[in-house]
């Protein structure tokens, strides 16, 4: 798997509020190619009131404060975050430029990601699988470039996943993915009239 490119490859003592506003900015511009409008400062005003940009711009200033050697205020900006759009993502996560979450409810972020990720709700990129540290952190996963986590889409433990992959809605994925990789859950089952309303018990009449 590929390391991600431009801003990505900055050294974290390098990561200072020149190039945090320039991660902020490509997060606008991938919003406005999401929303399929122009990036103006009008439309601007509105990607900064969608919580999924508010979760990844405070990332990127707590981030840039716990690079800088700052402890207890890059938390409580995380915390904040998290109060504020329901999606936690503490400082000592990495993501790349062009980030999109898509939905802001339920998603966890914990690990190493690249760039140009995509992000749909109730999403989990964490650990609780072993404490093993790939380059994400102990127990947690190093995600390619161009990845899509579909909605409800798990990434779990020491795992890389590598460019381009899509993981789809609800799958759980605790293993390495290779490039260009797809990830479905099994096929429901169908069981017909497994639904049929349950009759009545009948009370015997005294």
């Amino acid at each position: 798997m590929s390391a991600a490119t431009g801003l990505v490859s900055l050294a974290p003592e390098r990561l200072g509020w020149r190039e945090t506003r320039r991660l902020i900015g490509t997060d606008l511009d991938r919003i406005a190619q999401h929303l399929q409008v122009p990036n103006s400062w009008a439309h601007r005003l509105y990607f900064f009131c969608l919580p999924g940009f508010q979760a990844l711009l405070f990332h990127r200033i707590s981030r840039c404060l716990y690079l800088k050697g700052w402890t207890s205020l890059p938390r409580m900006v995380s915390l904040f975050a998290l109060y504020l759009t329901r999606a936690e993502i503490p400082p000592t996560t990495s993501i790349g430029p062009s980030a999109l979450i898509a939905h802001a409810t339920c998603v966890n972020v914990f690990g190493k990601l690249g760039a140009r990720v995509t992000i749909n709700g109730c999403s989990a990129i964490g650990g609780g699988m072993a404490m093993d540290d790939i380059g994400g952190g102990p127990g947690y996963p190093v995600i390619g470039d161009d990845v899509v986590l579909a909605y409800g889409a798990n990434v779990l433990g020491p795992v890389r996943i590598g460019d381009g992959v899509h993981v789809g809605p609800g799958a759980l994925v605790t293993f390495d993915v290779p490039d260009g990789g797809l990830v479905l859950w099994d096929r429901p089952r169908v069981i017909r009239g497994g639904a049929s309303p349950t009759p009545p018990m009948h009370q015997d009449k005294t």
